[in-house]
Parts: C-alpha cells; sequence; structure tokens
C-alpha cells in the first residue's frame, strides 16, 4: 500500500536528510570526545569541555534561535566534557557527580545516533516514495 502514503514535499525530504546525516555525525563526534575526555589524566577533557563552554556561551547571546539552540546544547555539552574531564581526578564528590557525566555523555551520544539513523531511513522512504 506505498501507493496510498503522502509523498513528502522536497523541502521536508531535505530536511530529514540533514537532519539524519547532522545528528549521526554529531553523535559519532560526541563519542570521540567522550574518549578523549579522559586523556592525559582528564586534562584534555576538561579543556575540551571548556572551549565548548566558552563557545556555547557565545552562541546563546546571539539574535538567531538556531544559534541560540545550538549554544545551548554546546554549553550542556561542554559542562559535561569537564565533569567527564574531572571524574580522572580523585576528588571525593565531584568523582561521583562526573562518573555520571560520564555515562549521560555516552547515552546522548548513542541518542543522536539513534534520532540519525531514524531521520536517514525516513529520507531514504521518502526518496523511493518518490521514484
Amino acid at each position: 500500500m506505498d501507493y496510498l502514503d503522502p509523498v513528502d514535499s522536497r523541502k521536508e525530504l531535505t530536511g530529514r536528510g540533514v537532519r539524519g546525516v547532522g545528528a549521526a555525525a554529531g553523535g559519532i563526534a560526541l563519542l570521540v570526545l567522550k574518549g578523549l575526555a579522559g586523556a592525559l589524566g582528564g586534562v584534555v577533557g576538561v579543556v575540551l569541555g571548556g572551549i565548548a563552554l566558552v563557545v556555547g556561551s557565545t552562541s546563546i547571546k546571539s539574535e538567531s534561535k538556531a544559534d541560540k539552540t545550538g549554544g545551548a546544547i554546546a554549553l550542556g555539552a561542554g559542562a559535561l566534557l569537564v565533569l567527564s574531564g574531572l571524574s580522572r581526578f580523585s576528588i571525593p564528590i565531584i568523582s561521583g557527580i562526573a562518573g555520571f557525566s560520564t555515562a549521560l555523555v555516552g547515552l546522548g551520544a548513542v541518542g543522536l545516533i539513534g534520532y540519525g539513523a531514524w531521520n536517514i531511513f525516513k529520507f531514504v522512504k521518502g526518496l523511493r516514495n518518490r521514484a
């Protein structure tokens, strides 16, 4: 009954493809950053997280809604990466919170990859319906 499915508009189909590739790439990048966060005893995670915090805080000040959303995501990811880097240090209270944030970064990365895969699947299905 594929003939009863409505054909997606070109703009919607393009948006699904871009969201799918972007989310999957973002998830993979977040997994790589999570792996790098523990390098050199956690110093790399603190530095990378600090850079993401600065970039996110400057993007939040933008007038564009898309920039504000991206800035908020970068700000949150930066905070989690800083905590993930701090998990390598033996600070009693922070180590427990940092271990939780490391798991949260991994969960977010898997979620982004899943969201990207779903959008790529819908994109390919929409392309087949258009043919």
